[in-house]
């Protein structure tokens, strides 16, 4: 199955991963609208690849995904695919960084509770007589959590959840719902705000393989060798595998 001449979303898609997916689906003849916090990305992005549509709408607001879709839905734009791809993520120490509370909600808003919302508004518009697509990018933090980054790995843990969960509710309905596990991608969030020393995969080559499991009808896409250990070392020595993912992480991002 090609996935051609369907209307898509991606949040997140001014940059990374979100950019690289929706360059590789314009390029296939699909209608894509990339939405993010900054214009200023999302007219970047436009001038490289202009058959992109852009929203601006900050997913930490419900105010603004309501009024996104209320706009979607002005211009009689049904979509047929959701790309869950923003995020954010970066080191906490509970005791050394204190917090506002509005800033760990917005956190956790962004990565949990936004994906939430826009699903459940996307499946409220979808179109039942048409095979609609769910793609939630969670993380290998989802599988065992890196504890220098707490919030991120608790919310794209709560994002993994959600999405086993809609399988399971949406499994008699045309809806396909896909979990994407992506390993270090290179991004500014992983060279510059986390100073990540490890090997990254391209972002584009990371779309295309994403783009060919989800044409091979594949609902998990986890490519990198870390899920593969992850899931071994939860299931054979937990502890000793979380305080050994500790320890690597703060060498790989530089925390020690």
């Amino acid at each position: 199955m090609k996935f051609t001449n369907k209307t898509v979303l991606i949040t997140g898609g001014g940059t990374g991963i979100g950019l690289a997916l929706a360059q590789l689906l314009a390029q296939r003849r699909n209608h894509v609208i990339i939405i993010g916090r900054r214009l200023d990305k999302l007219q970047e992005a436009q001038q490289l690849t202009p058959e992109l549509e852009i929203f601006q709408c900050d997913v930490a607001d419900p105010a603004a995904i309501d009024a996104l879709f209320a706009s979607l839905q002005a211009q009689g734009i049904v979509l047929d695919a959701l790309i869950n791809n923003a995020a954010v993520l970066e080191m906490w120490d509970i005791l050394e960084q204190p917090l506002p509370s509005a800033e760990i909600f917005n956190r956790v808003s962004i990565n949990l509770a936004a994906p939430i919302c826009l699903t459940q508004r996307f499946v409220r518009q979808a179109d039942r007589k048409r095979t609609n697509y769910i793609v939630n990018v969670t993380s290998e933090a989802a599988i065992m959590p890196v504890p220098v980054l707490p919030l991120y790995s608790a919310s794209k843990t709560g994002l993994s959840v959600f999405t086993q969960s809609l399988r399971v509710q949406l499994k008699n309905h045309p809806f396909v719902v896909m979990e994407v596990m992506p390993p270090p991608v290179e991004s500014r969030m992983t060279t510059q705000d986390l100073r990540n020393s490890g090997p990254l995969v391209l972002p584009t080559d990371f779309a295309l393989g994403l783009v060919k499991q989800l044409e091979a009808g594949k609902l998990d896409y986890a490519p990198g060798a870390n899920a593969w250990q992850l899931g071994l070392i939860r299931r054979l020595a937990p502890k000793m595998g979380l305080h050994l993912v500790d320890k690597l992480s703060r060498q790989q991002l530089h925390t020690v």
